[in-house]
């Protein structure tokens, strides 16, 4: 549980500096730089070995797990709650009335796009995407082979999906809470679960095409952890 809070803090501190880069520089730069430094908060989770849901589900379709694995993934999942949410909240109670609270609802806002069928698949379709690129971003973190070159896909992987603007669940839980969208749009607890699902599915698609690779290839690739 405390280091599932740890990496939803984690988290949460990668989109607060996408959120700062934002509002320090407008346009294209800011994007860029916001995607890039975002990549910090899962360097954090993959280096300290933290618990993040999104960065564990993909073990459930790698292999048989034990009944205890599906108890430590709900409780790593709330604590992911615990600290993307609770981060964010203090930034809200900092920032409020400020310029960067104003970037931070306007971020929110892009992640709350349900008013036509085409906006929800899209959302489905980029939460799938970003579950995919999290779990290769993990595993190649942690395989032997690619040291130190992992470090290089981790930040590839996770730049993408956040330039593009895809939906990652625990990220969403933080933009959600510093901009206070909880208090004001009910479609803030519809996003979270079903952004949750569609990550999943994302890891199941990873795990597939890692498997493909594997066998393909006939290797057996060690992971670090």
């Amino acid at each position: 549980l405390f280091k599932g809070v740890l990496a939803g803090a984690s988290i949460g501190l990668g989109g607060f500096l996408y959120i700062l880069f934002h509002y320090l520089i407008e346009g294209e730069g800011g994007l860029i730089l916001g995607s890039l430094f975002f990549t910090i908060g899962l360097f954090l989770v993959c280096t300290f070995h933290l618990n993040l849901f999104t960065g564990k589900v993909g073990k459930v379709f790698e292999e048989k797990q034990e009944k205890d694995f599906y108890i430590s993934l709900l409780i790593m999942y709330i604590g992911n709650i615990i600290g993307a949410i609770g981060l964010g909240y203090i930034f809200f109670a900092i920032f409020k009335g400020t310029d960067l609270f104003d970037v931070a609802h306007e971020v929110a806002l892009s992640k709350l796009k349900f008013s036509s069928f085409f906006d929800a698949l899209s959302g489905m379709i980029k939460s799938t995407l970003c579950g995919f690129c999290v779990y290769a971003a993990v595993k190649c973190y942690n395989l032997r082979f690619l040291k130190p070159k992992g470090i290089f896909f981790l930040v590839f992987f996770i730049f993408g999906f956040v330039y593009t603007s895809c939906k990652h669940c625990i990220a969403n839980m933080f933009y959600f809470a510093i901009s206070n969208m909880y208090g004001e749009n009910y479609l803030s607890f519809i996003d979270i679960p079903v952004c949750t699902i569609f990550n999943t599915l994302g890891s199941l698609i990873g795990v597939l095409q890692y498997k493909l690779y594997t066998e393909k290839n006939n290797e057996n690739i060690s992971v670090v952890n």
